[in-house]
């Protein structure tokens, strides 16, 4: 008869592994009486997922809003949120964290709250340490009028603070479709990785591929961020915007014609020349364009993205296996074995509940030699992992030595001889950046 006691995990700390509890049922309350066959694993915690859920944020009623507004005679913004003083300037009402929230929709109509979300979203707030001002335009952005918004995307300073998914939408409405494009450049120089959120939530849109062509074009090339002045004549050198040169090989023409010149093995000579320097930041973004665009062999579509992505989350409660899962879609399951042993497993409970296509994408993927690194990028880009899964994940040593696809090399420092040497970056870098970006890892 198997035993109700608790039996802490082998690696729990204090060497407790192994050991028992003396309390019957410890690991057993709680829990619902499921079948474990019938059910996913999201299923299985629902229960316990619930009752970590906080409560929602109380908003206070239309009437209680205006009597408030009538109290007050100044109106501010704090990290917090709110406050209202009278004209002695005691608060009158002050928004706190988890704390009761004023109607927005009252909040949009009054003169002092419309001139203080001005005050923030178009202010000078260098002072501000970044978290505070980040909460302060969010707040300010909550009670924002259509028009304030529409002048916060395009000019101002605190737009990266914005949420992305606000963003998106704004510039797929936009008829101008240049002028919507040359805010997602100007946001890209501000701040890339807002750029790149707002990408991901949908802007360019499967519609706009010359905004996307046009951002990519623009952002691939090292700009200077400001005018270069010689300090000798005055005189400006280089623009702001303009690309910076780099000595580089650069195919050699055959003089007064439009032709390259060929060597005995037919391949075009190769000569020092002024090139344009190849943009790091914003690589992700452009992959992922590049991916929705351009598509190469084993890109999968949006549905079959969509498909494969509710196949991962049904793994968000079981970070080890989820982790392991991307793992074999990058790298293929022939070369590491499954240590957990329960990963077709999980794979079977959610085909059983309709998951099934996304499962078959996946093994697909992971059966292919070498893994299906297209595939699991686009899953990547789609934030499929759990905070968890990703940070596991990333402490895998990757499945192969291939290198990326580019011929822009890296100063790396070798482990053993602690010299700076030149590589080539190694496959699948640049997701693995943008996981240790988006997570914050």
């Amino acid at each position: 008869m198997m035993s109700n006691q608790y039996r802490k995990p082998k690696g729990a700390p204090n060497s407790a592994g192994g050991q028992y509890d003396n309390k019957p049922d410890m690991g057993l309350r709680g829990l619902p009486d499921l079948d474990p066959v019938s059910m996913t694993i999201s299923e299985l915690t629902a229960t316990m997922r619930e009752n970590a859920v906080r409560e929602p944020r109380v908003c206070k009623t239309e009437q209680e809003t205006l009597r408030l507004l009538a109290q007050a005679a100044t109106v501010r913004i704090e990290p917090s949120g709110f406050v209202l003083e009278d004209e002695h300037g005691d608060v009158v009402f002050r928004e706190i964290n988890d704390g009761p929230m004023l109607d927005k929709t009252v909040m949009r109509g009054d003169k002092r709250v419309r001139g203080a979300v001005r005050d923030v979203l178009r202010g000078r707030l260098e002072g501000v340490p970044a978290a505070d001002r980040r909460r302060m335009v969010k707040a300010a952005w909550r009670a924002a009028t259509p028009y304030e918004r529409r002048h916060t995307i395009d000019a101002s300073p605190w737009r990266r603070y914005v949420p992305a998914t606000s963003i998106a939408n704004s510039l797929r409405r936009r008829k101008d479709a240049d002028r919507a494009a040359q805010v997602l450049i100007d946001l890209h120089y501000e701040d890339a990785a807002a750029a790149a959120n707002v990408i991901r939530n949908g802007y360019p849109g499967p519609d706009d591929a010359r905004a996307a062509w046009k951002f990519i074009n623009y952002t691939k090339i090292e700009r200077y961020d400001k005018d270069v002045v010689d300090k000798a004549t005055g005189k400006i050198m280089h623009h702001k915007g303009d690309a910076v040169r780099e000595m580089g090989l650069v195919n050699k023409m055959v003089p007064g014609t439009r032709r390259y010149e060929l060597d005995e093995h037919g391949r075009r000579v190769k000569v020092p020349g002024m090139v344009n320097k190849p943009a790091a930041k914003g690589m992700a973004a452009r992959s992922y364009l590049r991916m929705m665009f351009q598509p190469t062999n084993g890109v999968p579509t949006r549905e079959q993205t969509r498909q494969i992505v509710r196949a991962f989350r049904e793994l968000d409660d079981a970070p080890d296996l989820q982790a392991q899962a991307f793992w074999e879609m990058c790298y293929g399951n022939g070369s590491v074995p499954n240590p957990h042993g329960d990963l077709q497993f999980a794979k079977d409970l959610i085909r059983m509940h309709g998951k099934g296509a996304g499962v078959d994408l996946i093994d697909g993927a992971s059966g292919a030699c070498g893994g299906q690194g297209n595939m699991a990028r686009m899953a990547a880009y789609h934030k499929v992992l759990s905070p968890e899964a990703a940070r596991l994940f990333l402490q895998m040593e990757p499945g192969d030595a291939r290198v990326a696809h580019t011929r822009r090399t890296r100063r790396v420092r070798n482990k053993v001889t602690g010299v700076m040497e030149d590589r080539l970056p190694a496959r699948l870098t640049e997701m693995r950046s943008f996981i240790h970006a988006v997570y914050e890892i």
